[in-house]
């Protein structure tokens, strides 16, 4: 019998953990949520038992009727396990439930406050499935290539035997370990997603940067122009800040679970099997955390760009309305002028003020049409060399 392993990570708290808990035991929420879908969405979970534990860290253990366990921790870490014998049945049986229960419950009921960015949410999520076994000697156990496919990496050490496939991770651990498995699997899955979102976030940052390095590059553009842009660029912005507010929430993620490591005394194996070196993720968290600064002063300056042109353009608008206004007044003084003009009112002088009004706003139409058509140079930052 193997037991089957599927998780991921996003950054929450114990109060999150609470709410989920809420839901999760009593079908139910504190925040402004529709009572219909949540029995909707509990109902697809098919919950049999719900936990609340103290461990390591704080965490719900939940049991669905069909036999899949889960571990939802209070920093945000899920690990879905299953016992089994049929690997790539059960495999996509954890996907599926994934995918179609657990994922549309969690984003429901955490639907409300700050937006998950666009950018983010249409990211594939690529969670690999660990296949775990304990053996008495993992040193002399070989990997089933014909169900698992053919290793790209093997690592072997006194207390596990790690093989690496394009679709599993198959990880056989003595039997001595046997109490240090599944920490080691969830320490192993939180480090490699939270490795894979700082990817997530270079390459995010690299997709903007060459967006707004496009609009630079044009030199000029026209006035009608200038809105669109500045409201990409705005979106950009928004992007960028609540990114921005994640990744500076990160360190304290990866020190609590870096010490945790240290504590379960599992660090060398996720050292030598996995490759996560605490020191190494931190220095790439910083790395990460310096070009968004970057990408934060960047999009900033370029959004400034665009509103001293859209300024401009909205000045062009002022000065016509102030010509109207100009020969409305004189208009007028022509009109005080000669007394006469008061007592009656001819076709000539109807047909003069129309005149004017025509000319007038003939001027402004004309000055709006060449502020929207005309070409604006831009200006902006020289751009950094590229990271």
């Amino acid at each position: 019998m193997k037991t089957i392993s599927f998780g991921g990570w996003y950054q929450r708290t114990t109060l999150h953990l609470t709410e989920a808990y809420g839901f999760f035991a009593h079908k139910r929420s504190y925040l402004d949520l529709k009572q219909k879908k949540l029995d909707e969405l509990h109902s697809k979970l098919d919950i049999k038992s719900v936990k609340r534990k103290q461990g390591y860290l704080e965490h719900i253990e939940i049991v669905t009727r069909s036999g899949i366990r889960i571990k939802y921790y209070e920093d945000g870490l899920y690990v879905f396990y299953i016992n089994s014998n049929e690997i790539e049945k059960d495999s996509k049986k954890l996907k599926k439930y994934f995918e179609e229960k657990w994922k549309p419950a969690i984003n429901y009921i955490f639907s409300l406050g700050a937006p998950t960015p666009k950018i983010l949410v249409n990211m594939k999520d690529n969670h690999s499935i660990v296949i775990g076994t304990l053996s008495q000697s993992p040193r002399r156990v070989k990997l089933d290539q014909k169900l698992l496919g053919k290793p790209y990496s093997e690592t072997i050490s006194r207390n596990a035997h790690v093989f690496k496939t394009d679709k599993y991770i198959a990880t056989i651990v003595s039997k001595r370990l046997k109490k240090d498995f599944e920490p080691l699997v969830e320490m192993q899955i939180f480090f490699k997603e939270f490795k894979s979102q700082l990817h997530k976030y270079l390459n995010i940052h690299r997709e903007i940067w060459e967006e707004i390095a496009e609009i630079k590059e044009r030199k000029k553009i026209k006035g009608g122009e200038i809105g669109k842009e500045k409201s990409k660029l705005e979106s950009y912005q928004t992007t960028i800040n609540l990114i921005g507010n994640r990744i500076n929430q990160m360190n304290s993620y990866a020190k609590t679970r870096a010490s945790l490591a240290k504590t379960l005394k599992i660090e060398k194996e996720l050292i030598y099997h996995f490759e996560y070196k605490h020191e190494d993720l931190l220095n790439t968290l910083e790395y990460i955390k310096e070009i968004w600064k970057m990408t934060t002063d960047y999009v900033n300056s370029a959004l400034q760009v665009m509103r001293d042109l859209q300024g401009k353009t909205s000045t062009k608008g002022l000065k016509s309305i102030q010509l109207l206004a100009s020969i409305g007044v004189v208009t007028g003084l022509v009109r005080y002028a000669n007394t006469s003009s008061l007592q009656k009112v001819d076709l000539w002088g109807v047909s003069y003020i129309l005149i004017l009004a025509g000319i007038a706003f003939g001027l402004d139409f004309w000055m709006k049409k060449y502020a929207k058509n005309k070409d604006y140079k831009l200006k902006f930052q020289e751009r950094a060399k590229n990271i």
